[in-house]
């Protein structure tokens, strides 16, 4: 009778529950990390309420209520999580190879800018028509902004951080003049378009609110990256970022690798920007990408670089901002103390973060050169 015959459990036979296993306690960690630091910044939040003679209690119930109050304020926060969630979730890959891709905000300018171009130039074409040319034509000019720093790094080895940060200027800055001189709209003496037609816009997801079928669109890339993640390119995309050495040997393109990192970062913020345009803010301002370009690389290192956990993150931060507002209204609070909050949030999480790394440090011990072998 062999081991597995009798029922003993062999290596080969518990690996999967082994995986399994792994794969859940994974999972539950980085949604008690997301918790914790976001407990800890109300924590914070609290003090420093009270150190300003506000009373926490009513503060909280005018988050709570302008969050979660009605469905209208629910579907707000959905508005503010969907582009969070999509600028996070098509980040992962670039930032699990070792990619800092900083360039979210010119990539959503750069998007918003094509597709209110596109809408504006379409105007009564069908829905559908307007919807997806300007989808697919924003994707793509977010994925080109992306992709030039990327290709940089590819030829000349320039830090992609500073190329990024660089096109977020030179992009912007030109949208700016752009909005104050050729394409500026004729409604009111200030730096916007013209206002967008209906029919481009994504259709309503849930009746009397503005949440829109994008936070679909931004779902669609969680069965794409758990693809990935099992197909072969995830494979190389894996061995591209722990080895360079193996890359070499394997002979995996890493010029390929890299401008097509950067340039998927790029989609998700150019599909952003499109949503922000059409669908929420019916023309294009130079403040676009605020504060969704910087916040998604936040959701993205707070989400664990995990579909999952950029769920949670987008989700608990879509509420945060959107709760933000409502610090104004009910409690007279200045709705700039929630950016205080979050980078409290992402200190205490970066700081959980290396304790857990450190302790997973082991420093061989090592015979020293100075004594003689016993002989």
């Amino acid at each position: 009778m062999t081991l597995l015959q009798s029922g003993v459990e062999t290596p080969e036979n518990d690996s999967p529950q082994r995986d399994r296993a792994a794969v859940t306690h994974a999972l539950l960690w980085r949604a008690a990390a997301i918790l914790g630091a976001a407990t800890a910044g109300i924590l914070v939040l609290v003090v420093v309420l009270e150190a300003v003679s506000v009373d926490p209690v009513l503060a909280w119930d005018s988050m709570w209520n302008s969050t979660f109050g009605t469905w209208r304020n629910f579907g707000e926060t959905l508005v503010r999580a969907t582009p969070l969630l999509l600028v996070a979730l098509t980040l992962i890959p670039s930032l699990r190879a070792g990619l800092y891709n900083i360039g979210a905000p010119g990539q959503i300018a750069a998007g918003g800018f094509v597709a209110t171009a596109l809408a504006l130039q379409l105007g009564d074409q069908p829905r559908m028509v307007s919807i997806v040319i300007c989808g697919f034509a924003a994707a793509a000019a977010g994925a080109l902004v992306a992709a030039f720093p990327g290709y940089l790094k590819a030829q000349f080895g320039v830090n992609e951080i500073i190329t990024t940060l660089a096109m977020n200027f030179i992009v912007i800055s030109a949208i700016g003049w752009l909005l104050n001189g050729p394409f500026k709209g004729s409604y009111a003496n200030l730096p916007q378009s013209d206002l967008v037609p209906d029919n481009a816009a994504l259709p309503v997801l849930i009746p009397d609110t503005r949440a829109h079928y994008g936070l679909l669109i931004a779902l669609a890339f969680v069965p794409l990256l758990w693809a990935l993640d099992r197909s072969r390119t995830g494979y190389r995309l894996r061995v591209f970022g722990a080895n360079p050495q193996l890359t070499r040997q394997a002979r995996i393109s890493r010029r390929r690798y890299l401008v097509g990192l950067m340039a998927f970062g790029g989609v998700g913020a150019g599909l952003s920007g499109w949503m922000q345009v059409v669908t929420i803010d019916h023309r294009l301002y130079t403040t676009v990408a605020d504060p969704i370009g910087y916040a998604g690389l936040f959701v993205a290192l707070l989400g664990g670089l995990t579909w999952f956990g950029c769920i949670i993150a987008a989700f608990l931060l879509g509420a945060l901002l959107h709760g933000g507002d409502g610090l104004q209204v009910g409690a007279n609070v200045s709705p700039e103390i929630v950016q205080v909050v979050l980078g409290l949030i992402l200190l205490a999480y970066a700081i959980q973060r290396g304790r857990s790394a450190t302790k997973e440090i082991r420093i061989p011990k090592r015979r020293s050169p100075w004594k003689r072998s016993k002989r």
